[in-house]
């Protein structure tokens, strides 16, 4: 009788364990997919050889993007258009106004002022940004954009912005060819719902390398120059 028991004890220690071993293999195996499913980019859009990517981390549900794109130009001539601050609002989606408050041409460094108008009910956003011009390596060009503080003034019933990044690089494929790549994260602030706030991050990048294209050909950029540093 004590030996039944001893048995019938061990069996469900056992199987206790066993359970325990499934529960936690299989927590362990739910991280592993979060985790790859916050580091993996989705391929959003493909279309007009524009690739955008979208992709969020574990503790912040609005998307992030990777978009990229080729240009039949010289890549000092792509470069030259997103150097070209004052004619953002040319190309570039939402942009309202664009001012170039300071550049260190020797540091390769600038500052600039963005004002973004949004679509009503919504607020208008404005945001500084301190960019990093490099002349990488391999020939290629890297410009780095984010949020500083500055005391540009605030302007009434215009929100802030204090979470951006955006990056562009510029890779030479040929001598009248550039693969353009750019990246961005923004935290929109205030009161916008995640859904629009999203799907404004997957169709915002097409839009704006589609505008681009058509930009990069205006006569403004037939000669372009850039910064003795970048050259």
């Amino acid at each position: 009788m004590l030996f039944k028991q001893a048995l019938t004890m061990t069996k469900t220690i056992e199987h206790d364990m066993n359970k325990k071993h499934i529960v936690i293999a299989a927590l362990l195996s739910a991280t592993s997919l979060v985790t790859s499913a916050a580091e993996a980019p989705k391929l959003s859009l493909h279309r007009n050889n524009i690739k955008v990517w979208t992709y969020q981390t574990e503790n912040n549900p609005v998307f992030q993007y990777k978009a990229e794109t080729t240009f039949d130009v010289p890549l000092e001539r792509a470069v030259a258009v997103v150097l070209d601050v004052e004619r953002t609002p040319q190309w570039v989606p939402y942009v309202a106004k664009a001012q170039l408050l300071s550049r260190d041409e020797k540091k390769g460094e600038f500052t600039l002022y963005m004002l973004l108008d949004f679509p009503f009910p919504l607020k208008d956003r404005d945001v500084v940004i301190k960019g990093k011009m490099i002349k990488n390596a391999d020939g290629s060009i890297t410009i780095k954009n984010s949020t500083v503080k500055n005391n540009y003034p605030e302007q009434p019933d215009v929100i802030r912005l204090t979470q951006y990044t955006g990056d562009w690089t510029f890779q030479r494929l040929a001598n009248n060819k550039v693969k353009v790549m750019t990246s961005g994260y923004a935290d929109p602030a205030g009161s916008i719902p995640l859904s629009f706030v999203n799907m404004f991050v997957q169709q915002q990048p097409y839009q704006m390398l589609m505008k681009m294209k058509k930009e990069i050909y205006s006569p403004l950029y037939a000669q372009p120059k850039l910064p003795d540093m970048l050259k």
